[in-house]
């Protein structure tokens, strides 16, 4: 997160504070790191189990993405193409069975919602929100 190089829930909130309170952040916040195929864990599983059950892209605040990691970007892009898949073949069964697969159609439409987030990371060339500053000297977008 100090350098600019992470996206997601708590990265935005970091980037969002003054200076002088984000290193107490991180030390509240990050008590644990995993590393998965398609980002970075921070939830403490020693504290609650997964809450999201290991699909990250569908809101979880604890998932991170690496900005221009690319094998994490093709596993999201894997994922993706999966469940675009399964998204077609909900859509045809709620249309032939009376709508008995709307909860599929919602739940794909979720994943690839937050899929669509997480690649974007690598498109974010302004890594934070309102006034703060990059580690990198750089201003953050309005």
């Amino acid at each position: 997160m100090r350098d600019g190089i992470l996206g997601g829930v708590k990265t935005d909130v970091y980037v969002e504070l003054p200076l002088s309170q984000r290193e107490a952040f991180l030390d509240g916040e990050i008590q644990a790191v995993h590393f998965t195929a398609f980002g970075i864990c921070l939830h403490d599983f020693a504290v609650t189990p997964c809450p999201f059950h290991l699909n990250c892209v569908r809101g979880c605040p604890d998932y991170l993405r690496t900005r221009g990691n690319q094998k994490e970007r093709q596993h999201l892009i894997q994922i993706q193409t999966a469940t675009e898949q399964a998204l077609a073949a909900a859509r045809i069964q709620t249309v032939r069975n009376n709508g008995i697969a709307d909860a599929w159609i919602h739940h794909c439409e979720e994943t690839l919602e937050g899929i669509a987030k997480a690649l974007a990371v690598d498109d974010d060339d302004e890594r934070c929100g309102d006034s703060a500053a990059l580690p990198d000297g750089k201003r953050c977008r309005a």
